[in-house]
């Protein structure tokens, strides 16, 4: 696999790909083809960290010598810790680490370590074991004696490559280091012999020159840092983000790389008569005659009997085990995977190959220079009745359903004796769903509470296979913890139950299920609310591309996939008054930008179903058709349904009293959650807290409270506690809570709390002394001046307060939300007049008519007895928002003034569903 940056976090790092030696570092002079040369004064005084890299390449008598000089200034503390130990990587089957030369450089003089004694420490390091990567390269390190800070440390080594799999053949490239990257000096170059044909391949768009003849050398150089590289869009298809980089074969084309590799991968002879491979095959053979049948048989077992390990030693890295000793050990990795499913299929009668593939960037292949290292995955190309089946032994739950399904590499190179050229792979949609996600969301009880929901989560594919060891998990708690975390993946935050989860090894599906219980989804719409059902299949797709620069406006757009999920969606809506409706269409389908759209909606009484799916078709978007697909896709999201409720549905306040009882489900639901959670764990009965408190319960939330705060401590506990002592009375408890939030998160969030229930407690120095230290916390002089003027009018020096907020708005004119403090504190502390009633309006207009200036305007109209206008600036707040209870209390007042007697009613509901606002009206002079 091609690297795609140079990589300086380990600056002398190399991965080799080929030759035939040792287990020792050799020291020796660098060979007489190298061009060397000595840092230059103007390098050594350079202010840039990265002083030289020199890269040059020889191809010669079917090997690649690799030369490398760096020097890197110790110019910091960081960079003599970091860069002040060497490290060079071989593979000693395939060459020799050679050691030139390793110098400092002080105040102008080298310093040869290598003189002095200093050697390289070999050790074998697989970095990827754990993920069963086994390469087998060694890796010298130096811990460079006597480095100093100011020095320049400069190493010059070789590796020789000469892979066992590639016999005469050599492979080299080069990325290439592009400013900005701090390097003052570089130079990338490759030679081979006049003789010597060679392809030869660049990506990118820097000045090189063509290769120049030297006695009788060939030499294909560039110097370096090139110049900066332009940005590609992230979404762009790989073949534009293939970088800077420079690629040198001996293979003369596709077909020679096809012939050359084939040699290594024939499965003649390959199957032990009589032995326990032939054994599996014949029992797959005696199941079906159907030769699909039996290639996603033969699929499945190379997948699930053979674990994967990458075994680079000796050749590994392109030598396959054989298919015998893969399935004895029963490990390999994709070229011992593919060719043992090679010699299942071809034993069972199906016409089959293995071919080469890259698995990430698969579209840039016909650009790049034709050689192995191209690739880093292998997989079999079956053919049954005409049709291409592309199998990957190393994948998973590989199905008859879903074997037809093509994985995005775009080309593969088949390996034949007598050569082959790439060959595309077959454009194909999936046929199977990877997800079906099965919701039910009953929200019988009100669109206002949360929701409770059957969940079914369907997966096929690799995305099932996934959870096979989570279905066979002994420990029932880690089951259905890792089962939660799926599903909230697949719909957002929630509360889970009852998880369940179902592998079936015959058909490889994985099915989730649960109860859940999830806030509402439900937004208001002025007096109506509207639901957009969640995890619509057909929602998952947009074309969200920038290409506004005019070097992208021909790149196309990147398209996920093979993907295909659909949903189907219940939503059990309440019994209202009026019925509920859909707002959009009923059906909609089409296809967009390459993807497949389908939905179809339907409301029957109280339960609406919703059905869609989304597949996808091609594998980009042309750049000059990424504006019809958005508009497309707009039109078609706009036309999706929406559940729209009437008005004057159910609100939380309507629990109070036998309709409870609605609420039944729910409760039990929060039971069973704080029954079943773990004794250290809070999260059920804060969730219970909320839900009792969002209804109004503030005593039996109180206790849930409580008890949430014995396992746990936090802010969040305790600013609960604090509203709901300060809602059943207990101020002196709410204080306190308050106080604690404070102490454990000291961010200001409690001092508006906390001053004003100081104030309701007559300790009004202390009050005033919080709201001055509140302004050394936040940044906000509104708020500042705001809380500061109402702890001031609290103690009596109401005049005092109007003067602050009154400076604050000459310092700050035309600003909504210092118009709107003012106009608020004179209408609450009875400070109202007609120059003040304007401030008021300004805050209005300038608050873009928001609904808390429209309610402190209806203060400033009730404190002026202009009750008529009062009461219609509080009916469009409570049209808009009902659950401003303050403003359902002052419209009761308002009300009760005008001789309404429902004022009284909504007086007192008022003061049900927020009992402290009792106690700050009172003390603001209103009377009930």
């Amino acid at each position: 696999m091609i690297a795609t940056r140079l990589a300086f976090s380990l600056p002398f790092a190399l991965v080799a790909v080929a030759a035939q030696a040792g287990d020792e570092v050799i020291y020796a002079p660098a060979p007489d083809w190298v061009e060397r040369t000595d840092l230059t004064e103007r390098e050594e005084e350079a202010a840039t960290q990265f002083v030289r890299l020199d890269q040059q390449a020889r191809i010669e008598d079917g090997q690649l010598w690799n030369f490398r000089s760096t020097a890197i200034k110790l110019d910091s503390p960081q960079a003599l810790t970091r860069f002040g130990t060497l490290s060079a990587q071989w593979l000693p089957d395939k060459g020799d680490l050679i050691v030139h030369s390793v110098s400092l450089i002080r105040d102008g003089e080298r310093i040869d370590l290598l003189a002095d004694g200093a050697q390289f420490e070999v050790l074998r390091r697989e970095k990827g074991l754990e993920s069963r990567l086994l390469d087998g390269s060694l890796t010298a390190t130096m811990a460079v004696p006597g480095a100093r800070l100011g020095d320049i440390v400069h190493l010059s080594f070789s590796v020789t490559l000469n892979d066992q799999a590639m016999g005469d053949n050599v492979q080299w490239q080069s990325p290439l280091v592009a400013k900005p990257f701090p390097l003052e000096a570089g130079r990338t170059s490759v030679s081979w012999p006049e003789a010597l044909s060679v392809t030869r391949a660049r990506t990118g768009e820097a000045a090189i020159g063509e290769p120049v003849l030297s006695d009788g050398y060939y030499t294909w150089s560039v110097d370096m840092p090139i110049e900066e590289i332009d940005e590609t869009p992230k979404d762009a298809p790989a073949r534009f983000k293939m970088g800077e980089r420079m690629q040198v074969s001996t293979y003369s084309d596709w077909a020679h790389v096809s012939r050359q590799m084939a040699q290594h991968y024939s499965v003649a002879g390959a199957i032990t008569p009589g032995g326990e491979l032939e054994k599996t095959i014949a029992a797959i053979a005696a199941k079906s005659d159907d030769p699909l049948t039996r290639a996603a048989l033969a699929v499945q077992q190379v997948q699930d009997d053979v674990s994967y390990l990458l075994n680079g030693l000796n050749g590994g890295n392109y030598l396959p085990q054989s298919p015998e000793e893969t399935w004895e050990k029963r490990y390999g990795d994709c070229k011992a995977k593919s060719l043992l499913l090679l010699a299942m299929l071809r034993e069972l009668g199906v016409e089959a190959e293995v071919v080469l593939v890259r698995s990430k960037g698969g579209d840039a292949l016909p650009q790049l220079a034709p050689m192995p290292g191209n690739f880093d995955h292998m997989i079999v190309r079956a053919q049954i009745e005409g049709t291409n089946y592309w199998l990957d032994g190393t994948s998973t739950g590989t199905r008859a359903s879903n074997i037809a399904r093509v994985p995005r590499f775009f080309h593969a190179l088949p390996l034949r004796d007598d050569g082959a050229e790439l060959m595309a792979l077959d454009t194909r949609s999936p046929n199977v769903p990877d997800r079906i996600v099965r919701l039910t969301i009953d929200q019988s009880a009100g669109i206002r509470v949360p929701a409770l929901l059957d969940i079914e989560i369907e997966f096929s594919g690799p995305a099932a296979a996934a959870w096979r060891s989570v279905s066979e998990q002994g420990d029932i708690d880690v089951r259905q913890k890792a089962i939660a975390r799926g599903i909230s993946r697949v719909l957002g935050s929630l509360q889970t139950l009852d998880e369940e989860v179902e592998f079936n090894a015959q058909t490889g599906v994985a099915i989730l299920r649960a109860r859940g219980l999830q806030t509402s989804k439900w937004r208001s719409d002025r007096t109506v609310y509207e639901m957009v059902p969640p995890v619509q299949a057909a929602k998952n797709v947009g074309f969200r591309a920038d290409r506004a620069r005019a070097a992208w406006r021909d790149i196309p757009l990147r398209l996920n996939g093979p993907l295909f999920s659909r949903s189907e969606i219940t939503i059990q809506l309440p019994e209202e008054a009026e019925p509920f409706e859909i707002k959009g269409k009923e059906e909609a389908e089409g296809i967009i930008g390459g993807v497949d759209l389908k939905s179809r909606g339907l409301l029957d009484g109280n339960t609406f179903t919703l059905t869609q799916r989304m597949r996808s078709l091609d594998e980009e978007l042309p750049a000059d058709q990424i504006p019809t697909a958005r508009r497309a896709l707009a039109r078609f999201d706009r036309a999706l349904p929406v559940v729209r409720s009437p008005e004057n549905v159910r609100q939380t306040w309507d629990y109070f009293g036998d309709d409870r009882a609605r609420l039944a489900q729910l409760e039990a639901f929060y039971a069973q959650s704080i029954e079943e959670a773990d004794e250290d764990e809070p999260a059920s009965l804060l969730n219970r807290a909320n839900f009792l408190n969002g209804v109004h319960d503030y005593a039996a939330a109180l206790a849930d409270a409580e008890a949430a705060l014995e396992v746990e401590a936090s802010q969040r506990t305790y600013r609960l506690l604090g509203s709901l002592r300060w809602e059943t009375g207990d101020l002196e408890g709410a204080l306190e809570e308050f106080r604690m939030a404070e102490d454990l998160k000291p961010d200001g969030s409690t001092y508006y709390s906390q001053v004003g229930l100081l104030s309701l407690l007559g300790r009004h120095e202390e009050a005033i002394e919080l709201a001055i230290e509140y302004g050394d916390i936040v940044d906000n002089p509104v708020r500042e001046a705001d809380l500061h003027a109402a702890a001031l009018a609290w103690s009596g020096s109401i005049q005092e307060g109007m003067e602050l907020l009154e400076d604050l708005n000459a310092s700050r004119p035309g600003d909504g939300k210092a118009l709107n403090e003012l106009c608020w504190y004179a209408g609450i502390w009875d400070q109202m007049d007609e120059d003040r009633f304007a401030i008021c309006t300004q805050a209005v207009e300038k608050s873009d008519y928001s609904l808390n200036a429209l309610d402190s305007r209806a203060m400033a109209h009730f404190r002026l007895g202009r009750l008529e206008e009062a009461r219609a600036d509080l009916d469009a707040v409570m049209l808009a928002q009902p659950s401003m209870t303050a403003s359902r209390l002052l419209r009761g007042l308002v009300r009760v003034a005008q001789g309404d007697k429902g004022g009284r009613e909504e007086i007192e509901l008022a003061l049900a569903i927020k009992p402290s606002l009792r106690a700050n009206y009172e003390a603001w002079g209103f009377e009930f």
